[in-house]
């Protein structure tokens, strides 16, 4: 890591200039100075252009190639080297992640504002998935309440494509399955694709120990073929198994209920029996499982860097990121990305929609108020309808279990426990097994030994959930009760949206922060003056190796 800090504070040349990652900082003593003069302004107007003067945001979207036009530094090692300001480490997430700059476009090289990324969403938050309806006593509450044949039909709607998706003619031709069977499918049918699943998992396991599974995708682009090679792996075809035996058997339970078109009736008998609340939750799983990945996205790292900091450009960062420019750039990434768990399901590309109608995310402590707090943009700042509104909501607190108490050393300790008990080692952080593969082996191996689970995963840091919602018809979208969704902000204009939001930050926020004199006395600190002394700049721990051990020598 000192190396690359020291290669991005090594001056370079770019154009006519020698710059490194200091122009990318902005000057506190120039910003406080420009600020200052915002209090000077008579008017609540005046104020409110100056200050719109004086910080200039926007979004820089980072890819892996792409370089800064200012510096020539390349993007990503921009937001790397401010990331490594931040008291927590980074670890990167498995799946989906969009980096963002924030930059300023008031002064020369354009310096950072703040940072910001976009990832895969967790699969189970349970206060996010209780606001959304992703609960299986939410959605019966709602069919209670109202048993409408729509109702009856959406269910149908989900199985039908739900096994239709599955490739199934390597189980055709093996006689696990028939055309009929597909069509009234039995208790016997289920049964033998469930021995099929375990007899495939056995398999996997064995190709596991012995390393033979491919685990990257082709460095050029997966064809039809890989995909069709995927399904017919042993890990897929148990997926495959088990997913056809649980949408069959919610299938068994739906032409019990619905012996022609469903009807009122039809579906109010259907919630009030054990097995038709039990199909409800399985349609809802499936529900889940295909828009968690695809309709919502975690804001996992969201912050401004000094000075920015000081005048409450977390805010700022944090409302950028409901822009519909962040929206488009999402849609456009990802869009025409085969989703590698459905295509390998499915034998062949598919291709989920990506538009973004949530995100989640967690305050860095559990204590109020966080950053997220009172952000509320109205839409009617930002060319949207009059009465409505993107804010952050504050959902509840997670119950604090997690695994950052176990340290690398211990986890690899774990791994090889399991490798060598007799059970095998059960998680192979092979993508398609499951989430969350590191929480899954210190569990197996805390079981495995007998202690505790629960208490040992219970860090006692519980943190705050938060969640905006993007559209209007979020909840309907998210259970696909909807096709598509009615998005809150105007996607016609991106750039002047984004602008309008900065506006609007600059008016709420920003120009109240001016009026304390502590903050522009803690914004001009932040000096570019040689020695640096700005916030901004990495600090790297000392390299004193003649510092005694605290343990003592061995």
């Amino acid at each position: 890591m000192r190396e690359f800090i020291r290669s991005l504070e090594a001056r370079r040349p770019t154009g006519a200039q020698l710059v490194s990652i200091f122009a990318l900082m902005r000057d506190g003593a120039e910003l406080a100075a420009r600020l200052r003069d915002v209090n000077r302004r008579k008017s609540q107007e005046d104020r409110k252009l100056t200050a719109a003067q004086a910080v200039r945001p926007y979004l820089q979207f980072v890819r892996e190639d792409d370089c800064c036009p200012t510096t020539g530094l390349r993007l990503v090692d921009i937001w790397r080297y401010f990331r490594h300001t931040w008291a927590n480490p980074y670890k990167s997430v498995p799946g989906r992640s969009m980096m963002v700059l924030i930059r300023d476009a008031a002064v020369p090289f354009h310096p950072v504002i703040g940072i910001a990324a976009l990832s895969s969403a967790a699969v189970a938050v349970t206060v996010r998935d209780e606001w959304i309806g992703w609960t299986a006593a939410a959605v019966l509450q709602s069919i209670e309440a109202n048993p409408s044949p729509s109702y009856g039909r959406w269910l149908q709607r989900v199985v039908n494509d739900a096994i239709d998706e599955i490739y199934k003619v390597d189980l055709l031709e093996d006689e696990l399955l028939t055309p009929s069977g597909l069509k009234r499918p039995s208790a016997e049918l289920i049964a033998k694709l469930l021995a099929e699943a375990k007899h495939q998992r056995q398999k996997h396991f064995r190709l596991m120990q012995q390393r033979q599974y491919k685990k990257s995708l082709p460095p050029d682009g997966p064809s039809d073929d890989y995909w069709l090679e995927q399904a017919k792996f042993p890990l897929f075809r148990r997926k495959r198994s088990e997913e056809l035996a649980r949408m069959l058997s919610v299938r068994i339970v739906l032409q019990r209920y619905f012996t022609g078109p469903p009807t009122r009736s039809a579906v109010r008998r259907l919630i009030a029996n054990g097995e038709g609340r039990d199909a409800v939750a399985k349609i809802l799983r499936k529900l889940k499982a295909d828009r968690v990945g695809t309709a919502i996205a975690d804001l996992t790292v969201c912050g401004a860097i000094p000075p920015y900091n000081e005048l409450l450009g977390g805010k700022l960062v944090a409302m950028l990121m409901t822009s519909p420019e962040v929206v488009a750039e999402y849609r456009g990434r990802y869009g025409a990305t085969a989703s590698v768990i459905a295509s390998s399901m499915a034998g062949r590309p598919l291709r989920r929609p990506a538009d973004l109608v949530f995100i989640g995310t967690t305050s860095l402590y559990g204590q109020r108020p966080s950053q997220y707090d009172r952000i509320s943009i109205p839409c009617s700042c930002a060319s949207g309808n009059a009465g409505e509104s993107v804010r952050y909501m504050y959902l509840g607190r997670t119950r604090g279990l997690g695994t950052f108490q176990f340290g690398d050393s211990t986890v690899k300790a774990f791994q090889e426990f399991l490798r060598q008990s007799s059970n095998g080692l059960q998680v192979n952080s092979v993508f398609g097994e499951g989430v969350n593969p590191r929480l899954r082996k210190i569990r197996d191996a805390l079981g495995e030994l007998g202690l505790p689970e629960d208490e040992l995963l219970e860090h006692g840091a519980p943190r705050l959930v938060y969640g905006v919602q993007l559209a209007r018809n979020t909840r309907e979208y998210l259970l696909g009760l909807a096709k598509r969704p009615k998005h809150l902000l105007s996607h016609r204009d991106l750039c002047e949206v984004t602008e309008h939001i900065a506006r609007w930050w600059t008016e709420r926020w920003l120009v109240h922060r001016l009026e304390r004199d502590d903050v522009l006395e803690r914004v001009g600190r932040h000096t570019l003056v040689h020695p640096i002394r700005h916030g901004a700049r990495v600090k790297l721990p000392s390299t004193d190796f003649e510092q005694p051990s605290l343990f003592g020598d061995a």
